[in-house]
């Protein structure tokens, strides 16, 4: 099983695992938001992300990235399992958390980013090296990822590509916490009994306060269209291709 989801008294729980990657397959990124509409009709308990193996997860398969996610045509994007995974968890009622037991790379990044709290663990790398694939971040994703990362970070290493390391990444103020590996399960269960004594309606409402103030500022209609041309236009460059296919061999 790739994802394990599950429902139990402390709450609902997402964990990856399709180990050593935790690619974020259409079919894992589907079984994610069949899991999130079953957690919803069980009262949206509060969630944990979590993940098995080396690595939380390196992303998308390099390979296989859909051009729908960089379609000029808002309405295909806004159908494409990744765009409607981050969607849901924004839109998710009860805060989440993330239990990050290794590294963490690309769209993996804007997954947690849709994370209230989050745990990271020593030794572990972040990256986002999406201009190395000829690629151009939504900018629904930067907006997240500048909220969570900071703007100078984000734009650091969106423009590198560059990884860095966990101890930064709790320095910056991504990771809320930062544990050695044997600890992340027992500091992940501190942060969960913690939120646990809150109520539900004063929970609910602080992120949806949260969240609202994230998503305040919008963009006017003809940047939004500027915006999709420019990321459609790098995806379909012969050099955006080839960066892809170099990169998978390199990391194969």
């Amino acid at each position: 099983m790739k994802l394990e989801a599950t429902l139990n008294d402390r709450g609902a729980e997402l964990r990856l695992n399709d180990p050593p990657r935790n690619m974020l397959t259409p079919e894992l990124l589907n079984g994610i938001l069949e899991a999130l509409e079953r957690f919803r009709a069980a009262g949206s308990p509060v969630l944990l992300l979590a993940s098995r193996g080396k690595h939380f997860s390196t992303g998308y398969p390099i390979d296989a990235i859909p051009e729908s996610i960089f379609h000029a045509d808002a309405s295909v994007r806004d159908r494409d399992p990744f765009q409607r995974v981050m969607n849901e968890l924004a839109r998710y009622e009860s805060p989440i958390v993330a239990s990050i037991q290794g590294d963490a790379y690309g769209g993996a990044i804007e997954l947690l980013s849709c994370a209230d709290i989050r745990i990271g663990v020593e030794g572990s790398r972040f990256a986002l090296p999406s201009v190395r694939l000829g690629l151009v971040y939504s900018h629904s994703g930067i907006r997240r990822l500048a909220s969570r990362l900071g703007a100078a970070l984000t734009r650091e290493m969106l423009l590198t590509g560059s990884a860095i390391s966990a101890r930064r990444a709790f320095e910056e103020g991504f990771l809320n916490r930062l544990v050695p590996q044997e600890k992340i399960e027992e500091e992940t269960q501190t942060v969960l009994e913690e939120i646990g004594k809150g109520t539900d309606l004063a929970l609910r409402g602080t992120r949806r306060l949260l969240n609202l103030l994230d998503e305040s500022e919008s963009l006017p209609p003809e940047i939004l269209d500027e915006v999709a041309a420019i990321r459609h236009e790098a995806y379909c460059s012969p050099q955006s291709q080839q960066a892809r296919e170099e990169f998978g061999k390199r990391n194969r």
